[in-house]
């Protein structure tokens, strides 16, 4: 008959190199990236607006929930003589939030402005481009408005009105 010393100890030798080996590959697929919260690869780099819905339900998921109000919808036509650039991960919460949220106000305003580049970067904020470290990315998401190919102004992160009436005020600011 085995004493409870003798199985312990049995346990403690086979369990524990087994158990720390399976965490070890589990750290390991984590830190490369390999695993993902919704199991879809990290995009990085430009992407379009209809791809990026297409390929992250989270992000589809808040722009047909999102309503714009009338006031944001009105403040994109302010914006027709200006560009945006949008860095944004597609792993963060507030670019989930906040970029979704924009394309549906720019597509219930109607209009074909402000041009705009959707830009993904990854976990550290960086990309190959290196477009983060050229406008100096530190949160995200990032929507840098220029004009005349100058930053006239950012909104970082999450607006204090409206996206767009944020925009359309630094807009204003720039005349």
């Amino acid at each position: 008959m085995f004493t409870y010393k003798f199985v312990s100890n049995v346990l403690k030798r086979v369990l524990k190199p087994v158990l720390r080996s399976v965490l070890t590959a589990l750290i390991v697929l984590a830190s490369a990236n390999v695993l993902s919260a919704d199991n879809i690869p990290d995009v990085v780099g430009e992407i379009s607006g209809e791809a990026l819905l297409a390929q992250h339900p989270a992000f589809m998921d808040e722009y047909k929930s999102y309503q714009p109000s009338d006031a944001e919808i009105e403040a994109v036509s302010a914006l027709e003589d200006d560009t945006l650039l949008i860095l944004f991960g597609a792993w963060c919460h507030d670019s989930e939030r906040e970029v979704p949220r924009l394309l549906k106000t720019l597509d219930a305003s109607g209009l074909n402005v402000p041009q705009f580049t959707l830009f993904a970067v990854d976990r550290k904020k960086s990309d190959p481009e290196g477009i983060a470290e050229k406008h100096a990315l530190k949160y995200t998401p990032t929507f840098i408005l220029m004009r005349d190919g100058e930053e006239i102004g950012r909104v970082v992160e999450r607006a204090e009105t409206s996206l767009t009436q944020d925009l359309q005020a630094l807009a204003a600011a720039a005349e």
